[in-house]
């Protein structure tokens, strides 16, 4: 009996849906480390469950890349764990990977400074108003305190 993890039974299916069978027997070896007769049995039953391929990976990337370019992560990561049945983990480290290999590094660069300056900007917005409530009040005050000086010495 074989012990294989899901994440490597799931990389696995998704070597043998884009035909690369010699791959998916080695990651099995691999993670399990039984013998190569038995990662090859193991490979062979997952092979009889497979009835077309999970996706076209190539295909994939590009609508990955597209959605990337509009700067959204999530939906990409969601595109392709959706697409491949992977796990979240290995969906979000793939991504990550095309971010770091396909796309260039201004678009990513972009995406994220954009993304801290939104962070800073709702931030700032959000404690701005405290402070601006404080200091009208503070100058009404004053103002108050100046009215009723004036007042008191008839000025």
């Amino acid at each position: 009996m074989i012990h294989v993890s899901p994440e490597a039974k799931q990389q696995a299916l998704v070597l043998l849906a884009n035909d690369q069978k010699v791959a998916a027997v080695k990651i099995i070896k691999d993670h399990s480390g039984c013998g190569l007769k038995d990662a090859k049995d193991y490979v062979d039953s997952l092979e009889g469950g497979i009835q077309e391929p999970i996706a076209n990976l190539p295909n994939l990337d590009a609508e990955l890349l597209a959605i990337l370019r509009n700067g959204n992560k999530l939906n990409a990561i969601k595109h392709y764990k959706d697409a491949t049945g992977l796990g979240l983990a290995e969906s979000k480290d793939y991504v990550e990977k095309l971010l770091r290999y396909k796309v260039t590094g201004n678009v990513v660069r972009q995406s994220r400074d954009t993304e801290i300056k939104d962070l800073v900007a709702d931030h700032v917005a959000a404690n701005q108003n405290p402070i601006r409530k404080f200091l009208i009040k503070l100058l009404l005050i004053v103002l108050a305190a100046a009215a009723l000086t004036c007042i008191m010495f008839n000025i």
